[in-house]
């Protein structure tokens, strides 16, 4: 199923469901925009608006979603921190503008202080790729033509100095590897290049309709958990690199979030993730299941901030 089509199908579902207003549980406020700090179309969009799908058809709540790219996110981010804590303003969760930018430019918010962290909900891989006829095979062979041919890989991500830029650079610094990054605006154009032979390899989650077409080929996922339906593809992870996090989309609001409207979400996320419509949603994105909340999720975003700024200290990509 292609993005257009899940829009098609989620609105569907959500025109023609048989609701009863009575039963719905009580939403704790009187309106919600759940605010996405990049451009429509992308996966993130996809994942806003299963969450407000799921509300529209379990509760028959309307819920907005609003997008403000920018800066890496960090634009949404900080408008996040500045709403008013009643609900009706949350964001989707992405990593890099709380885990990455922060270490890399200064920021009016401190992501281990000023945000209320729900829960996450679907963990989205980001592996690395090549076209499918390309001679690279697997990632061992990569790891080997780059060594043996200093500076001669070309690569690239969908976002310069996010976390798969990163953990990728940490990755080919444990294994001596000296590459050639391409920076790309995203990973449209990143896949583009790569598949008209300009550059030998990319790492970025828009990935699943090649790989169904046939055009790509994947070495190896650069977060912790192997790529759906692909168990045999090696992790960062069991590989033992410095970096592997998973690349989750979630919610999260201001700080000091009133318990009700964040108990609300959690319980709401967590029936979405045994629906119909939450698996349509995996499948096309090729992402993985998950669900973590409250506490888990803070002391996971803790431990990954850490964990990154080491690692952007130890490759000097710091400023």
């Amino acid at each position: 199923m292609n993005r257009r089509s899940f829009l098609y199908t989620s609105a569907t579902l959500a025109a023609f469901s048989k609701i009863s207003f009575a039963q719905a549980k009580p939403v704790p406020t009187d309106n919600v925009t759940i605010v996405v700090g990049f451009s429509a179309g992308g996966a993130g969009d996809l994942a806003a608006r299963v969450a407000a799908e799921h509300v529209k058809i379990t509760d028959a709540y309307p819920v907005g979603v609003e997008f403000r790219p920018g800066a890496g996110g960090t634009i949404a981010t900080d408008q996040i921190r500045r709403a008013k804590a009643d609900g009706s303003i949350l964001s989707l969760y992405s990593a890099s503008p709380l885990l990455v930018a922060p270490h890399l430019q200064s920021l009016p918010y401190d992501p281990l202080r000023d945000f209320t962290y729900i829960a996450t909900y679907s963990n989205i891989a980001i592996p690395a790729f090549v076209k499918t006829d390309s001679p690279l095979k697997d990632w061992a062979g990569l790891v080997r033509f780059a060594r043996d041919n200093p500076g001669k890989l070309r690569w690239a991500t969908a976002a310069p100095r996010g976390i798969a830029h990163i953990a990728t650079e940490a990755a080919f610094r444990k294994e001596g590897v000296t590459s050639a990054f391409v920076p790309f605006s995203g990973g449209a154009d990143a896949i583009t290049a790569l598949l008209g032979g300009h550059i030998d390899m990319v790492v970025a989650s828009d990935f699943a309709a090649h790989l169904k077409a046939g055009k790509v080929r994947l070495l190896v996922e650069t977060g912790p958990e192997p790529v759906s339906g692909y168990p045999d593809i090696p992790t960062f992870k069991q590989l033992g690199y410095p970096l592997s996090i998973a690349s989750a989309y979630g919610l999260f609001g201001p700080a000091k979030l009133p318990e009700p409207v964040v108990h609300y979400w959690q319980d709401t996320l967590r029936v979405m993730t045994k629906t119909d419509l939450y698996k349509r949603f995996l499948e096309t994105l090729g992402a993985q299941a998950l669900y973590q909340e409250g506490q888990a999720f803070h002391d996971e975003i803790i431990r990954n901030f850490h964990a990154i700024g080491d690692q952007i200290e130890a490759l000097g990509m710091r400023p």
